[in-house]
């Protein structure tokens, strides 16, 4: 495989020139994990401990931000300072936004950091139970059988 792409190596040090020898932004890969019971992200940040991260769940949206430094260039033991030669991995600062389902309890985030994997879990909320409503009137009594939904109507309703 490298000996079929050495005939471009030029042009990929062409394209470093044009573009500059900066390293690129960090873009942390995330996983999302949609049962019936939960909601599971698992998003990879190596090299940040707990303290480089933060959390936000507002309505549907997670906001998950943080940093990660630049690498210093280290002085040599004989005082000359060494310069980075080629920066491949990602640094600076990030911010990823996913859209969850609706209906999360911000309260209800755990957050765990392993080996560089950050891990939320995001337990649904109980679904509203279906509850008989009676109707009483001077002339004639009834029961109406439904489910209420997140809109708060009433659905199946039959008297």
């Amino acid at each position: 495989m490298a000996m079929f792409l050495e005939p471009f190596a030029p042009l990929f040090e062409l394209s470093r020139r044009f573009m500059g020898d900066t390293a690129r932004a960090f873009v942390p890969a995330a996983d999302v994990l949609v049962t019936d019971d939960d909601v599971t992200v698992v998003m990879d940040v190596p090299g940040l401990s707990s303290d480089d991260v933060t959390i936000e769940l507002r309505e549907d949206v997670l906001t998950v931000q943080g940093e990660r430094p630049f690498p210093q260039a280290a002085d040599t033991d004989d005082g000359e300072q060494r310069v980075w030669q080629r920066l491949e991995r990602g640094f600076g600062k990030f911010e990823r936004v996913l859209r969850l389902p609706s209906g999360l309890d911000p309260d209800s985030i755990t957050a765990s950091m392993n080996d560089g994997v950050l891990t939320l879990h995001i337990p649904k909320p109980q679904e509203r139970k279906p509850r008989r409503i009676e109707i009483t009137s001077p002339g004639k009594a009834g029961t109406i059988e439904g489910t209420a939904t997140d809109q708060g109507e009433l659905a199946g309703a039959t008297a």
